[in-house]
């Protein structure tokens, strides 16, 4: 008796874990990948577009409502099963039970959104090859201080650092024909004067250190060479950018107090801080700021489904990722610049530095 008891007992403990959260989370999962219409797959209107609106904009979410329903299903049936009732008319109690998991997922949605983390699409190119079409990104909106819910400003603002990925928007940046929110990487600070000769970055008049990693090609239809793929050392923080030296120059901007300059790392596609105000050069508000990207929540695919390969990957990997190319030799060459970091990968201080050390 008591031995049966012994080798029951974890059976016990471990089908209602298996039921109500793990055979749950990978049926969401699978859902997520496989059920869910995709905008880029062709679903645009009706209910469908709308079901492949939410899950294109908002995936961990839908996530986690799928999630709670599947585990009330497993708990609902499960009781059934257990006492023997199969009846299919839910019960007062789960409904309840679900309701309120459904409320408070609403509530978390808002708050979060507002004031911890931020879940957006990336829609264009001008940040490959770090961020590629498609790419669903995990956004600190702590990581420059606190903003309340329907609050404009932050308490306990922080600055941000040059190389940080930002999300922000557009028209709060002066372009009024830009999409309404954008991601850019931060290379300017308030004093900072800004320029690009011969496709190089500049900052106050010192050349960012930078690496040849080869020839950068791109899948779309054909194969198409778009530029260098050449990393940048700036502060300690390598990243990489696609260079073009027939690059437009860019003969300066000073970085304004409260405001950062922006970029994208595909140089030649990026509508930045370069090409505002009419191409003299416009800043970022900090307080326009809606977060920093930490990580990438799911990869993007070609059909526009899910990569459940790049889960949770963080955002400034230096891998270079072409759907159908070998790119081990690119590989190589950026892990053969990474071994040669520059001596110095900090810029001179901007004005505003120079000032505050004057006084």
């Amino acid at each position: 008796m008591t031995t049966e008891r012994i080798d029951r007992w974890p059976v016990r403990r471990v089908l209602p874990v298996m039921s109500v959260v793990i055979l749950p989370a990978v049926l969401s999962l699978l859902t997520l990948r496989y059920a869910l219409p995709s905008r880029l797959a062709g679903a645009s209107g009706g209910l469908t577009g709308l079901i492949a609106g939410l899950a294109d904009r908002h995936p961990l979410f839908v996530g986690i409502l799928l999630f709670l329903g599947f585990s009330e299903a497993a708990r609902h049936w499960g009781n059934r099963w257990r006492s023997g009732s199969f009846d299919w008319k839910p019960r007062a109690f789960d409904l309840r039970r679900l309701a309120i998991g459904l409320a408070a997922v609403v509530v978390l949605v808002f708050v979060s959104r507002s004031s911890l983390v931020g879940m957006y699409r990336v829609v264009g190119p001008s940040m490959l090859p770090t961020l590629e079409i498609g790419d669903r990104l995990v956004v600190n909106r702590l990581a420059y201080g606190l903003r309340l819910p329907l609050a404009k400003g932050y308490l306990g603002r922080k600055p941000p650092k040059r190389g940080d990925l930002v999300v922000f928007s557009g028209q709060a940046a002066g372009g009024h024909d830009e999409p309404r929110t954008m991601v850019k990487r931060v290379v300017g600070l308030p004093g900072d004067l800004i320029s690009f000769r011969d496709g190089f970055l500049f900052i106050n008049d010192w050349q960012v250190p930078s690496c040849d990693a080869g020839p950068y090609t791109q899948v779309d239809g054909r194969l198409t060479v778009r530029g260098r793929l050449t990393l940048e050392y700036l502060d300690d923080r390598p990243y990489l950018t696609v260079h073009k030296p027939l690059e437009r120059p860019f003969s300066g901007y000073m970085v304004k107090p409260n405001e950062v300059f922006v970029i994208g790392d595909d140089r030649g596609l990026s509508s930045d801080s370069r090409a505002w105000d009419e191409g003299r050069g416009a800043g970022v508000p900090v307080d326009a700021l809606e977060g920093r990207v930490s990580r990438v929540l799911f990869g993007a695919r070609p059909d526009g489904r899910l990569d459940f390969s790049r889960v949770l990957t963080p955002a400034l990997d230096l891998k270079v990722r072409i759907p159908g190319i070998d790119t081990h030799v690119t590989d190589e060459r950026i892990a053969k610049c990474l071994s040669k970091v520059p001596a110095s990968t900090s810029p001179p201080p901007g004005l505003a530095a120079r000032t505050a050390t004057s006084h």
